[in-house]
């Protein structure tokens, strides 16, 4: 049975069913890769203006930077999936690079925002 189920089984997507399963999930991959992006980067406004205000040290700019490597996974998402029209990222490289920056970016945006926590909450 699970031989004939493997042989007569159709492999590939079907065009009608390759924009809701392949072009949707990508633009909202990479939307939703933007908008944490932008989150970040609101958050280390708001630590900006925690500075000034009370003159504590935050690491404002370190929230800044940090979640660049999420942008610049979107952008590669954008360009492999978005613009050349591929479902997923190449194998064998860029792909590596794009998904190690988007885990160092948030572990270092973890790492920015829980020292900004540490500071708010107090000694």
């Amino acid at each position: 049975m699970l031989l004939t189920f493997l042989l007569m089984a159709p492999f590939g997507i079907a065009p009608e069913h390759y924009q809701l399963l392949a072009v949707i999930p990508n633009y909202l991959l990479i939307l939703g890769a933007a908008v944490l992006w932008f989150a970040f980067i609101i958050l280390g406004i708001i630590a900006r203006r925690y500075e000034i205000a009370l003159g504590e040290r935050t690491d404002w700019q370190f929230m800044i930077i940090a979640p660049t490597g999420i942008l610049a996974f979107a952008i590669i998402q954008l360009v492999y999936c978005g613009i050349r029209g591929n479902m997923m990222l190449p194998k064998g490289g860029i792909n590596y690079v794009a998904y190690a920056l988007f885990l160092v970016s948030g572990s270092l945006s973890l790492l920015a925002n829980y020292k900004f926590y540490k500071v708010t909450k107090g000694k």
